[in-house]
């Protein structure tokens, strides 16, 4: 009677287990048999977390022999356990910088059985970009077994851009035309940040034929994270061009009415 394969679990908090089995029994067509345990651990014993192969030999008075074996598989059931997670963190982005290096303390982890591994996404002090990035933290015991420990780093970016607009623009209009034609630098915004966007809020754009008077243009750019500058100036454009009387009668000679020292005269 060989006894079956045998699985369990740790106990808790431990990486072996307790195991009871009954031993084998053989028989022989002569008495004298002896049976002796010659690989594994005895009924009883506390067994590591693992297989382990037990053998046992019976032996008769004449040395004939049969072998019987089987194995104990112990189980560890339970997962590292992380006791100091981070809370999530918020800091401002570095002057200059869209972003910033942040630090925190590391997550530990304990578990029943010796062999943890812990891997992360990002170590204490490593720079994080604008916005919002999690952390991952995992312990991994031999056992495959595992526990997870995460929390996020949010970057805010305060840095508002910047924008600067040409000066303010005189020019005399166009001949013939009231207005002019007028070409300016566009004003184009930068950030401590990519992915700016720089807009013509009000105003004409470069180019663009400006009636006689006043223009006032105004240029805002806006970063990523709602940080907006805006800046403005003026185009005037001043009428220089004298008005041209068109059709104007030629001189004529009239004689005065008869007993009159004047005539009524009509002209387009």
């Amino acid at each position: 009677t060989c006894p079956a394969n045998i699985s369990v679990t740790t106990a808790p908090g431990q990486c072996f287990a307790q195991v009871t089995f009954p031993n084998p029994t053989a028989t022989d067509n002569c008495p004298g048999i002896v049976i002796s345990r010659i690989g594994g651990l005895a009924s009883g014993s506390t067994f590591p977390v693992g297989v382990t192969t037990e053998v046992f030999v019976a032996r008769d008075n004449t040395n004939n022999r049969d072998t019987c074996s089987f194995t104990i598989t112990v189980n560890d059931g339970q997962a590292p356990v992380y006791t100091n997670c981070p809370a999530n963190i918020t800091v401002n982005s570095q002057p200059g910088l869209c972003g910033s290096a942040v630090s925190w303390v590391a997550p530990t982890a304990t578990d029943n059985c010796p062999g943890l591994v812990i891997t992360s996404s990002h170590t204490p002090g490593s720079f994080f970009n604008a916005g919002t990035t999690t952390v991952t933290y995992i312990a991994t015991d031999a056992s495959g077994n595992a526990d997870t420990c995460s929390f996020t780093v949010t970057v805010t970016d305060l840095v508002p851009p910047q924008i600067t607009c040409p000066g303010n623009i005189s020019v005399a209009n166009d001949p013939g035309l009231c207005g002019a034609t007028v070409n300016y630098v566009t004003p184009v915004g930068t950030d401590n940040c990519p992915g700016a966007v720089t807009t013509l809020q009000s105003g004409l754009a470069s180019g663009s034929l400006f009636p006689i008077g006043s223009t006032s243009i105004s240029y805002t750019v806006t970063d990523a994270f709602g940080n907006a500058a805006s800046c403005s100036f003026t185009v005037f454009v001043s009428d220089t061009e004298a008005p041209v009387i068109v059709g104007c009668p030629a001189d004529t000679t009239i004689p005065a009415q008869t007993g009159m020292c004047s005539s009524p005269y009509s002209w387009i």
